[in-house]
């Protein structure tokens, strides 16, 4: 036998674990002290059996608490005064007797706990708390209706079988209903809690400014950027564009909103790609260079292909876009030639001497262009994101001196000596490559992938890209793509792929997607064809008529028996399975099966059995309903 108590302590204690592991990483030491205190002093009561903690001493410890961490929510400040003030009440709870009412108010409390912890990560992990959560409550619910009726009640091994089948079924019940209603409920545009959890930037290596020299190394975060579902690319084509450096100011390129208009001519088959971008400090939009069009709602597209959304939404979105990555885009109309000229107030001598150089060997933009490349080529510069230079002359230093820098040196340095030489040319700034997911058929680009390039303007071409990186001396050792594709890897990617799903089903699901859903739905059903849906049943119809014929013929023995004859069948089977003894296909009877078991469920069975049918009559709903019961007792007993 074994106690319901015991069991409710148990589950209890697991709850409560449950619901506050995904929220630990984000509590402070205060929170997570209190937490590790109340769970031990609990067990260590608990294992005594005498309670020093009544809930009156519970109740007045929470309220300094709950008055601390009042004074400490600010709008700056929203979040974790929540959070803390929640898991310090699980805690005290934890730690006192446990009565139906006090495990109901710590069933409520973990519950409370793990939805919190989505105010700062929701990823896949969190449903397999929730449902894990949810399956012990229910459990415990059923548990805590016995212990509510006799608080020292002992069930047997079958008993707690049945009540954790109650149980399990209970949450398997409400799933289809849930899978139901999530795509069909209202839901806002933004999360309803985005006043308790502000707008939060990843440390990224994209910028919305190139500034070579401002310090001295970087460190490279591998934070994701965004996943881009599409068809595998050549590498070198994975140039994802963000935004356009058209000024120089001093020593640092910024963009102006003072974009010249440009007529873009694209030509060649487009790529189409589906973009789900991770919350960032920047509107910008991204996308394979260069972007023909882009599909989210109220975002802004510059003539210079930068996409922008109207506002920071402080959550991932998703959009499609199709683009051209020859990198080269025809214009149909002239550019302003003196607009992507523009020089800083002071240019360093020895660049001007460099530029100057350059300026008469070349005969026309594109043979400048060549010059400077193979210039860059022969120079023996080297990509190092380490001992950069610093400062105004940072520029100078690199392209004379120290000859190493990461690509905001390469791309400032040749747009500034191409500028230099009069040659029509700004930075473009994004992203370069990603790690292609087979399973799931997206790229993963993150932070580390940040890039800035050059577009030239050359005449009978239009824009070209250029990346100036690409001469570096060891370029091929950076940008190879040496990751052996290992089991560790292989089951990194699934894990991706996983997340993925759940940002993209469930995540990123809100008003704008049910509605493309409906739109969706709506073309397809104005598509069918009463007629043609007719045809096709009737060519199908007598096959699977037919079909249902052979098998109802098959199985008629057992699908015609009347309810008295499916009775007796069970019976057979489970008096053969539970006595091991063979009725011989029916030679002996009920009575004489009765007497050799011995067995009161089986003597039961018979009377109302033989009683009935014997008598040349059909059982009643009740005596059929009876004979039910008695079977499975017998199959428990």
């Amino acid at each position: 036998m074994i106690a319901i108590r015991g069991l409710v302590a148990i589950l209890t204690y697991a709850i409560g674990v449950c619901g506050m592991l995904p929220l630990l990483p984000w509590l402070s030491t205060f929170p997570r002290m209190v937490l590790a205190c109340g769970i031990l002093s609990g067990l260590w009561q608990e294992r005594s059996g005498v309670w020093q903690f009544k809930p009156w001493m519970q109740n007045v410890a929470i309220v300094p608490v709950f008055i601390y961490f009042s004074v400490q929510f600010s709008r700056s400040n929203p979040a974790d005064p929540v959070v803390s003030l929640l898991s310090i009440m699980l805690a005290v709870r934890l730690g006192g007797e446990k009565s139906v009412r006090h495990c109901q108010q710590i069933y409520a409390l973990s519950i409370f706990c793990l939805a919190s912890s989505s105010l700062f990560d929701l990823s896949p992990i969190f449903l397999v708390y929730l449902g894990l959560l949810l399956f012990m409550i229910a459990l415990a619910l059923v548990l805590l209706t016995f212990l509510d009726q006799n608080s020292a009640m002992m069930v047997s091994k079958a008993d707690l079988k049945r009540i954790l089948y109650s149980g399990i079924v209970m949450p398997l019940l409400a799933l289809p209903l849930l899978l139901f209603f999530f795509p069909i409920m209202p839901r806002t545009q933004l999360p309803l809690w985005d006043f308790l959890m502000p707008p939060t930037s990843r440390t990224s290596g994209y910028s919305d400014a190139v500034q070579p020299g401002s310090q001295s190394s970087i460190t490279e975060s591998h934070t994701l950027a965004f996943r881009a579902e599409m068809m595998r690319q050549p590498q070198p084509q994975l140039y994802w564009r963000g935004t356009v450096f058209n000024r120089i100011d001093g020593n640092r390129w910024i963009r102006s909103t003072q974009i010249p208009a440009e007529v873009t001519q694209f030509t060649d088959q487009p790529v189409r790609q589906t973009v789900y971008q991770e919350p960032s400090a920047s509107r910008t939009l991204f996308a394979l260079d260069r972007t023909n069009t882009l599909t989210l709602q109220r975002v802004s597209h510059s003539p210079d292909g930068v996409f922008q959304m109207s506002r920071l939404t402080g959550k991932r979105v998703s959009y499609s876009a199709e683009s051209q990555i020859t990198g080269i885009i025809r214009q149909n109309n002239s550019i302003n030639k003196r607009f992507y000229l523009q020089l800083p107030d002071q240019v360093p001598d020895r660049v001007q001497a460099l530029a100057k150089k350059i300026t008469p060997s070349g005969k026309d933009d594109r043979s400048k262009v060549e010059l400077l490349e193979k210039y860059f080529r022969n120079s023996n510069y080297r990509y190092s994101t380490k001992e950069l230079a610093t400062g105004d002359g940072a520029l100078e230093q690199f392209l004379f001196d120290k000859k190493q820098g990461h690509c905001e040196f390469f791309a400032s340095s040749f747009a500034l000596l191409l500028r230099s030489a009069g040659v029509p040319c700004r930075l473009v700034g994004g992203y370069l490559g990603g790690e292609y997911n087979q399973m799931g058929g997206y790229y993963i680009v993150t932070e580390d992938k940040a890039h800035v390039w050059v577009e030239a303007f050359l005449d009978r071409s239009g824009w070209v890209r250029i990346d100036p990186s690409a001469f570096a001396s060891n370029a091929g050792d950076v940008w190879a793509d040496n990751k052996s594709r290992s089991l560790m890897l292989q089951a990194t990617m699934a894990f991706d792929s996983f997340n993925h799903l759940w940002n993209r089903l469930v995540i990123t699901y809100d008003f704008e997607q049910q509605m493309n859903v409906v739109n969706r739905v709506n073309s397809r059903i104005q598509k069918i064809n009463p007629a043609i849906i007719l045809r096709r049943l009737l060519q199908y119809g007598a096959g699977i008529l037919l079909l249902a014929g052979i098998l109802f013929f098959a199985r008629r023995s057992s699908l015609l028996l009347s309810r008295e004859e499916r009775i007796m069948r069970s019976f057979i089977r489970t008096f053969e399975r539970k006595f091991s003894i063979s009725t011989c296909e029916g030679r002996l009877g009920l009575f004489e099966l009765s007497a050799v078991a011995g067995n009161q469920y089986v003597s039961d069975f018979v009377a109302i059995y033989a009683g009935s049918v014997y008598h040349d009559r059909r059982l009643t709903d009740d005596e059929y309903r009876s004979l039910q019961r008695i079977l499975r007792a017998l199959e428990i007993a």
